[in-house]
């Protein structure tokens, strides 16, 4: 049983491999331990991280991490690439597959998410059931409409209703805005934002998921684990399954990235 794990495994990063390489992205390999700046250190767990004649360095736990100091050493001449293999995140090794695009348009993105889909239901042979995104800076709008203190934005981060509605009061639009279900909140940020530039590959997206039946909800308080995303972020979850099967988002000034995970807990 191990063995044909492994097999299938391997098999599956060879078949994404080639199916990224046929879509123009170049291929990647990264050392699994890298040297770093004591500067980055609070960057990465106190676990993966240790010292070797003076020089700090660290094991993978995220390939954004390793290919934003890869792009600080080397100079990179592609504007789009692949990567799979190890890495080590919460004391546990797992594989992860994936795509980097630099300063991407918002239809090369929503074409790429859309790639992928493609790639887990023809290996899966499974339908998505929903996509849930959102963009922080649609948040930031609304904190600036309305002159909200800083503290709005931790009260929706946290969806503490309760706070929102008694600081800034529950007849106030944006509590409104914010009480509705998540189901119905695209439409009113739509009417809000609906022609701003974050909005842009939401909207291409909602239009590539509504050709292939599938749910796309905009979530005012979705955030990723990972901090460095700070602009369109998005999780994919295929039927009857409640982790994600793949999420990305931008990150690093315009950056756009994809992950998938390969390990047991994907899709395998």
């Amino acid at each position: 049983m191990a063995t044909s794990y492994v097999l299938q495994r391997i098999s599956l990063a060879r078949d994404y491999l080639e199916t990224v390489s046929n879509a123009g992205f170049q291929l990647i390999d990264l050392n699994m331990v890298e040297p770093f700046d004591g500067d980055g250190k609070a960057e990465y767990p106190s676990n993966i991280v240790f010292e070797k004649e003076g020089q700090l360095y660290a094991i993978r736990s995220d390939w954004t991490r390793s290919i934003l100091n890869y792009m600080k050493t080397y100079d990179l001449k592609q504007d789009n690439f692949a990567y799979y293999g190890p890495m080590v995140r919460d004391h546990q090794s797992t594989y992860q597959a994936g795509v980097e695009l630099v300063e991407p348009s918002a239809s090369q993105m929503a074409n790429t998410i859309e790639l992928h889909l493609d790639f887990v239901e023809q290996m899966s042979q499974a339908s998505f059931n929903m996509i849930v995104v959102n963009n922080e800076e649609i948040l930031d709008k609304y904190i600036e409409k309305f002159a909200f203190g800083p503290e709005i934005k931790g009260y929706v981060i946290e969806k503490n209703l309760s706070a929102l509605g008694n600081t800034i009061g529950k007849d106030h639009y944006f509590y409104q805005l914010m009480a509705k279900p998540v189901s119905e909140q695209f439409d009113l940020v739509k009417k809000d934002f609906g022609d701003t530039d974050e909005m842009a590959v939401i909207h291409l997206l909602k239009e590539t998921l509504e050709r292939r039946n599938t749910k796309m909800v905009l979530d005012l308080s979705f955030r990723s684990p990972q901090k460095y995303y700070n602009g369109f972020y998005f999780q994919a979850f295929l039927q009857g399954n409640s982790k994600p099967i793949f999420s990305g988002g931008q990150y690093a000034n315009g950056w756009f990235g994809i992950g998938l995970n390969l390990s047991k807990g994907g899709f395998l």
